[in-house]
């Protein structure tokens, strides 16, 4: 009886978003989601609930991607944007589970270009007044210290074993106890912490926060689930190169899949930047629901149409990625 009683359980709260589109409308901002549209390659896109948190923006994006929800959660988890040279990634590293400096060699292979120049120049220079790159107050005092890389290549020599082991120490220390063991930035006389940024934007989404609760919940302090895959990219950020770091988290739902790609240290452009991911199995393919929630310095200093034009530009931004994403997985 009991075990009848669990089964039709299971049976409903299976049925209850049978619809992907309604189990969509329940938490997300979108409106009027075309099936028919996004299954013959329209990507829909849109502002997410304003914030009053300053710093934070949220975007909303659904397409399909013409593949299993197990393969489109496989092809995440390795893509690289650094094959498309619009999206201006200029280098994807994967890292183990036990990461070490070697894991960095693909320093060797930056361009020579005037944002990686930039970048070096910015922390040759490391200014404490006026920071070109976001480090905490341990880190800035770093440079210069460490055993010069005897690696070749653009980022070498004490720049490029400055970046190697900040990038090294923050992976260990996410590792180690996630969020909240990562070092503060420097900001405005201050520190800015990932954790409560992190913590700052899930506030203002409540649905959102609701529906991708377990993987919230990992972000802020319960745990990472099993599955938790590791990088790092070197990017352009207006000008400037930036290295990041980020960990992309899975769950598997009754009605598909979630996934949630955080990253938590950016030397530059943003604090921290998450995008949890919704998919359902539907005809010909996967919807994938995408919600980008940001954490930027710069956003903090905007009104009006200037905060609607960067919301725009970000807009644009994610779906130069999504059509990357959905031309490789074809």
């Amino acid at each position: 009886m009991i075990r009848r009683l669990l089964l039709v359980s299971a049976l409903l709260a299976a049925s209850a978003f049978a619809d992907p589109l309604a189990e969509l409308a329940a938490f997300s901002a979108l409106k009027n989601v075309d099936l028919a549209k996004l299954a013959g390659g329209e990507v829909q896109i849109g502002r997410g609930p304003v914030m009053g948190f300053q710093r934070g923006l949220a975007i909303e994006s659904a397409y399909v991607v013409k593949a299993p929800v197990a393969k489109v959660l496989e092809l995440q988890r390795q893509w690289s944007p650094a094959r498309h040279a619009e999206l201006k990634v200029w280098l994807h590293g994967e890292l183990p589970a036990k990461p070490g400096l070697d894991d960095f060699r693909q320093f060797a292979n930056a361009p020579a270009n005037g944002p990686v120049k930039a970048l070096i120049a910015a922390t040759e220079k490391m200014d404490p007044e006026k920071p070109g790159v976001y480090l905490s107050h341990g880190e800035e005092k770093e440079f210069g210290k460490t055993q010069v890389s005897p690696l070749g290549g653009t980022i070498s020599g004490d720049v490029g074993m400055f970046w190697k082991n900040v990038l090294l120490h923050r992976v260990m220390a996410f590792n180690a106890g996630g969020l909240p063991r990562l070092p503060a930035y420097v900001w405005k006389g201050g520190t800015v912490s990932a954790a409560e940024e992190i913590g700052s934007l899930l506030k203002e989404v409540p649905k959102v926060r609701a529906q991708f609760s377990d993987l919230a919940a990992a972000l802020t302090g319960g745990g990472a689930p099993a599955k938790t895959a590791h990088y790092w990219e070197l990017f352009d950020v207006e000008g400037q190169a930036a290295f990041s770091l980020g960990a992309t988290l899975e769950k598997q739902t009754v009605s598909g899949a979630q996934s949630a790609d955080v990253q938590y240290y950016a030397s530059g452009g943003y604090f921290v930047l998450v995008t949890f991911y919704q998919m359902w199995p539907v005809e010909g393919g996967t919807l994938v629901w995408r919600g980008d929630l940001i954490a930027s310095p710069a956003l903090g200093d905007l009104r009006g149409m200037e905060r609607m034009g960067s919301g725009a530009a970000m807009m644009k931004q994610i779906k130069q990625f999504v059509n990357a994403f959905i031309k490789d997985a074809r």
